[in-house]
């Protein structure tokens, strides 16, 4: 099963800020607690105009698919054309973060804190 470290997440989340052509929104990777107490790691995204934070976490023990996940909100979402704008390119570039952490899960040598190679 891919082991998915705070640590391991942290470099992975710096690679892709580091290869971005946009400066994505804050990310931040935080210590989650899986099966038997491991420290598996959750990314979150704050977004600009999105009044609850973005969650992208593995879909499930040993799956290189990752999820995104939208906190809750107390209210309806009402913004002008370009706050719409702005949040449509923070959500892409949630999904190519997910995308990125798929690759980089998909070739991951578990317990080995090496990659395969693709």
């Amino acid at each position: 099963m891919p082991y998915r470290s705070k640590k391991l997440l942290e470099q992975w989340v710096s690679e892709f800020i580091a290869t971005s052509d946009d400066s994505p929104s804050g990310i931040e990777v935080l210590r989650h607690d899986g099966g038997a107490g491991a420290d598996t790691g959750l990314v979150v995204m704050r977004m600009t105009d999105l009044p609850s934070d973005v969650y992208l976490y593995p879909a499930g023990p040993g799956d290189p698919n990752w999820e995104v996940n939208f906190g809750p909100r107390e209210r309806d979402l009402t913004m002008s054309a370009a706050k719409l704008r702005n949040l449509a390119k923070e959500l892409t570039q949630a999904a190519a973060l997910c995308e990125f952490l798929e690759a980089k899960s998909a070739h991951h040598t578990p317990g080995s804190g090496h990659m395969t190679a693709p």
